[in-house]
C-alpha cells in the first residue's frame, strides 16, 4: 500500500490511551476543585477535555487507510459548522436568559469549550460513518 497519500500529521494509535488519561486527569482535577473549593470551572475543565479529544481524534487506527483519512477529514469538516451554531445559540440562549444590564456582561463560550463540541461531534460523525460505510 502507498502511504505516500495518507498524511503523515497523526499521532500514534496508542496516541488514544494518552488522550484518555489527559482526559481522566482533566476530570479529576475538575472534580477535586468541585469538592475541595466548591467551584465548578467548566473553562478549566475544558482544556484537558479538548486537548485529550483532539489527540484521540488525530491518532491512527490500527487499519489506518485513506479511507479512515477521508472520513475523518469528512467529519472534522462537517463537525466545524455544526460546533459554531451550537456555540452560538448556547451564547444567546445564556445571554438572552442571564444578561444583567447593572453588570453588562455577557457570557460567552472559551475556545476550548468550543473545540471540545468540535472534537465530541467529530469523533461521533467519524465512528457513524466508519459503522456505516
Amino acid at each position: 500500500m502507498d502511504k505516500s497519500n495518507i498524511p503523515n500529521f497523526t499521532y500514534p494509535h496508542w496516541g488514544r490511551a494518552l488522550g484518555l488519561i489527559i482526559i481522566a486527569m482533566g476530570i479529576a482535577i475538575f472534580t477535586y476543585r468541585i469538592i475541595e473549593f466548591g467551584i465548578v470551572d467548566l473553562h478549566g475543565a475544558s482544556f484537558p477535555f479538548a486537548m485529550g479529544l483532539m489527540i484521540i481524534f488525530f491518532s491512527r487506527q490500527r487499519d489506518f487507510d485513506e479511507r479512515i483519512a477521508y472520513l475523518k477529514f469528512k467529519s472534522l469538516a462537517a463537525s466545524i459548522p455544526l460546533a459554531a451554531i451550537i456555540a452560538m445559540l448556547i451564547n444567546y440562549s445564556q445571554n438572552f436568559v442571564e444578561y444583567s444590564i447593572e453588570t453588562d456582561s455577557w457570557f460567552s463560550i472559551s475556545a476550548f469549550q468550543y473545540l471540545s463540541i468540535v472534537m465530541i461531534l467529530a469523533l461521533g460523525w467519524f465512528h457513524y460513518l466508519k459503522i456505516k460505510e
